[in-house]
């Protein structure tokens, strides 16, 4: 007979009607709660002690988010916990939360190979892995011990600068975790109408319950699972098989010999009209994904609202496709942004949907740009903006990419001759496109007489 660890139900927020918050949950807050053998049923043997870490991670601790994200998207953001008192081990639980998220990654592509968690991760010096940030809470551990206290946890990320509603946060919490009345704790989480989730895993509870499976667990409550709706939910949960990851207890096996919604019909890849996880935008659609190509010319640099998109200059980011962008035009220094271009136009936001062979671009330049005019004979030259008017040679700043008409004016017994430099012809009048500092010259020569 297995271990079992009772995930006993509710979400963060009024996402889901799943069972009233525990203790210490903000209000409004609803939780997924993992416990192990003290609330799962009794004659149930010991926990085995928990498999040693197979990956190494070798980043550094960082209090803050890198960006930009290697992976485009809205992601899933790993942070290390630990109370104001509390030793940092992240150098031993940095390689715990690259194994789990390993195991994760390789697991939902086995349950479903067009889909996997879009975990935040960058380039470290042994390879691409968890962007892990570091937080230590105002708190004590004794302070943090009183049922887990999920709220606390909850105020302190956010506190710490962790609260983007595109992020869903998964914690590793490494502080004192004693019984609470109900029974240990081995994680909670939940979701946010905002879109703001958390999936929390107490590291000192629970040992031998995979702490992959509880993260994987509350991942999916922090993406919505499971929904009231589902036919065979119970209480935030399903109880049609307990192989499912989101049954109310998980045992001590690996993640590895858990099932994704079995007989998918509850929380994922269903065909009913409620709430399915397997359309949550923080997932990695495998199968179709399209690059947006961004062309910046001149001295600015181009954002995207979700993660992932940061361009100084040309670059090409790939996306799952239907992803909705609102990118933002940041001019460097005095610059301004001329325009967009491609599938944005304009001199305001851009808002575009990601799709194979869709391309943006913005200009960028000077405030202004000089024109310089000279004049060869007797006559004058004037624009019809306020800056040039001479005889012979003057110079005006002028706005850049605006277009500006010169018009020229011959002396009695004077006529103008040919326009040079940025105007050409014999017209009297000339407009000059003000994309780069310039110059134009009239030639006048005389009437001669008949």
């Amino acid at each position: 007979m297995s271990v079992r660890a009772l995930v006993a139900a509710a979400a963060l927020a009024p996402v889901l009607a799943l069972a009233g918050g525990a203790a210490g949950s903000p209000p409004g807050l609803a939780l997924a709660e993992v416990r192990p053998v003290t609330s799962a049923p009794p004659g149930i043997p010991a926990i085995r002690a928990p498999a040693s870490a197979a990956a190494t991670w070798c980043g550094t601790a960082t209090t803050a988010d890198v960006t930009p994200n290697l992976v485009p998207g809205h992601p899933l953001h790993w942070l290390y916990v630990i109370p104001s008192d509390g030793p940092d081990r992240l150098a031993t639980y940095g390689s715990v939360m690259q194994t789990d998220a390993e195991a994760i990654d390789l697991w939902w592509r086995r349950e479903d190979p067009t889909r996997t968690p879009r975990n935040d991760v960058r380039q470290l010096p042994c390879g691409v892995q968890l962007d892990i940030s570091s937080v230590r809470l105002p708190l004590t551990g004794a302070q943090l011990d009183s049922g887990f206290n999920f709220g606390d946890i909850l105020d302190g990320i956010q506190a710490a600068g962790f609260a983007s509603t595109l992020t869903k946060y998964v914690v590793y919490y490494d502080g004192p975790a004693t019984p609470t009345p109900a029974g240990e704790v081995c994680g909670r989480g939940g979701s946010l109408r905002s879109g703001f989730g958390l999936a929390v895993v107490y590291v000192r509870a629970c040992l031998g319950v995979s702490t992959a499976a509880v993260a994987a667990h509350e991942v999916l409550h922090a993406l919505g699972a499971v929904p009231s709706a589902a036919p065979n939910g119970c209480d935030g949960h399903v109880c049609d098989s307990d192989d499912d990851v989101m049954y109310p207890y998980l045992d001590d096996d690996p993640l590895a010999e858990k099932l994704l919604d079995v007989g998918r019909d509850d929380y994922y890849g269903h065909a009913g009209a409620f709430l399915d996880t397997q359309d949550s935008t923080w997932l990695v659609r495998l199968n179709a994904q399209a690059p947006l190509r961004v062309t910046v010319t001149g001295p600015g640099s181009v954002t995207a609202d979700v993660p992932g998109l940061r361009c100084a200059r040309t670059c090409t980011t790939t996306w799952n496709a239907g992803t909705q962008l609102a990118l933002s035009a940041t001019p460097s220094g005095s610059a301004k942004l001329v325009r967009w271009g491609g599938a944005c136009s304009g001199t305001g936001k851009c808002s575009v949907d990601v799709a194979p062979g869709r391309a943006v671009s913005a200009l960028f330049a000077p405030r202004t740009y000089r024109l310089t005019v000279g004049v060869a004979g007797r006559g004058s030259v004037r624009s019809a903006r306020r800056g040039i008017a001479c005889g012979k040679r003057c110079n005006a700043a002028f706005p850049s990419h605006v277009s500006l008409r010169l018009t020229a004016t011959p002396a009695k017994g004077w006529k103008l001759r040919a326009w040079r430099g940025a105007c050409r012809g014999a017209k009297r009048t000339c407009t000059v496109p003000m994309s780069k500092a310039t110059n134009a010259r009239a030639v006048f020569v005389r009437v001669r007489p008949r």
